[in-house]
């Protein structure tokens, strides 16, 4: 099965065609793995911040997540050429467009996507989960 994904979120101009086959389906469920462990992490160490610490100790956290999300970009980036067939030219547009929440919603979108989430429904819970006065905003851009 073929699923046509629309990129404008990232700076693209034209839909890409992907094959939602079984390597690229573990290839999502990998990026997925990795952009909730992210999550996780992010969650742990703010909870951390929240608790007294030395100034070494925050220091080390801020630096490990700092580590930690730039290598999920550069992870991300890398699903995203190999997934959606980018050239290098095209990767630049998208890593010049995108900000970190327009890269993790993006691939939720392409991950979702490829295991099979029609294009409606996916609109559907992502009008949901978006505030309806940051939703009108989002529309107008």
């Amino acid at each position: 099965m073929v699923v046509k994904l629309r990129t404008t979120q990232i700076g693209l101009k034209r839909p890409i065609n992907v094959k939602a086959n079984l390597t690229n389906v573990d290839k999502a469920d990998e990026m997925m793995i990795a952009l909730l462990s992210l999550n996780v992490d992010m969650d742990e160490a703010q909870t951390a911040d929240n608790e007294q610490q030395d100034d070494s100790e925050a220091f080390k956290a801020g630096l490990d997540a700092l580590k930690k999300e730039r290598a999920f970009t550069k992870q991300a980036l890398s699903f995203l050429q190999d997934v959606l067939g980018l050239s290098d030219k095209q990767l630049e547009i998208v890593k010049d467009h995108a900000d970190f929440a327009i890269l993790g919603s993006y691939l939720s979108y392409v991950c979702n996507r490829i295991k099979g989430v029609p294009e409606k429904a996916f609109q559907e819970e992502s009008t949901k989960s978006v505030p309806k006065d940051q939703s009108a905003n989002s529309e107008e851009q």
